[in-house]
């Protein structure tokens, strides 16, 4: 009873996350629920990227790496929901599980990772993905010196979080913890005016021309879910698709004005669809980290 009375005195309802939910809507009503979705996130993003762009040039380089980060994170979900059209329909699982990914810190730094990556073929993507999924690695001037946490998950929480930790190696077990505190002030921070990164970028083209419209995610539905995704598929066809996916919405008259480089970017920067992969963290035995680093040796390596 209190938590219903306090619900309804301070203006707010319990609420469950239900974007798996959109997979239930009829095809017409699961792109315009997506294109507003989508609307949006993308102000959400373009009020981070300018607090992030103020914060930067006053100064606040920490502050504005951690706005940064969560823009890139928000601006991920926009990639996720139209991969989640890119998905033909008959493909329930893979487009639930797409969009599981909405609400996944790994998920969101893999796709927004993806945005610069230039690889030859989808099988490329596809070992990007397993090796930027997994829970722990090793790496280090011989490549098995220590053992990391997940590369992409600790990037976050270094900049988000002060931790307490410890090094993470066999010789390291009895060593002292110590604290870790985000760095205040890099020396590139100052050198370098800020600049949006690849993934805002991406999304902000993608909207600028029309293509995150309902009718905008029809032609990209038209287009996308008949391909058959291929390790062999090669980047050149990526290309084509998203020239395509342009010229299409130009001859119906839906492409939204836009400079050339925002056709551009999606031409030659949306990247190839990530829903065929599984973008969960892979749970990896620290056990078998540990024997590949007593079985090194500079010969075998």
């Amino acid at each position: 009873m209190g938590g219903s009375y306090l619900a309804v005195v301070e203006g707010w309802w319990p609420v469950e996350r239900a974007i798996k939910d959109l997979c239930q809507l009829s095809d017409a009503k699961l792109l315009d629920e997506i294109a507003v979705g989508i609307g949006h996130v993308v102000d959400v993003v373009a009020e981070l990227d300018l607090a992030t762009k103020k914060l930067h040039e006053s100064g606040h380089f920490h502050p504005a790496r951690v706005l940064g980060g969560l823009a890139n994170e928000e601006a991920a979900k926009v990639l996720i929901l139209v991969d989640a059209v890119r998905c033909p329909r008959k493909k329930q699982k893979e487009m639930s599980r797409t969009l599981g990914c909405f609400y996944d810190h790994l998920a969101k730094g893999i796709y927004a990772d993806s945005c610069a990556w230039r690889p030859v073929n989808f099988a490329k993507v596809t070992r990007h993905v397993s090796y930027d999924r997994q829970e722990f690695y090793l790496d280090g001037p011989n490549g098995v010196d220590w053992i990391f946490p997940n590369a992409i998950t600790r990037r976050r929480e270094d900049e988000l979080y002060v931790g307490y930790v410890r090094g993470d190696t066999e010789e390291d077990e009895q060593s002292e913890c110590y604290w870790a505190a985000p760095p205040a002030e890099r020396p590139l921070d100052a050198v370098f005016s800020y600049r949006a990164s690849a993934v805002i970028d991406l999304v902000r083209a993608l909207h600028q021309a029309g293509v995150t419209t309902s009718n905008g995610l029809s032609i990209v539905a038209e287009i996308w879910r008949p391909i058959d995704v291929r390790p062999e598929m090669r980047f050149s066809e990526l290309e084509r698709l998203n020239w395509r996916t342009l010229e299409i919405m130009e001859e119906r008259g839906i492409l939204q004005a836009a400079s050339k480089h925002d056709y551009s970017i999606i031409h030659r920067g949306w990247g190839f669809p990530l829903w065929p992969l599984d973008l969960r963290v892979q749970k990896v035995d620290k056990a078998r980290l540990r024997e590949a680093q007593r079985n090194w040796s500079p010969e075998a390596y």
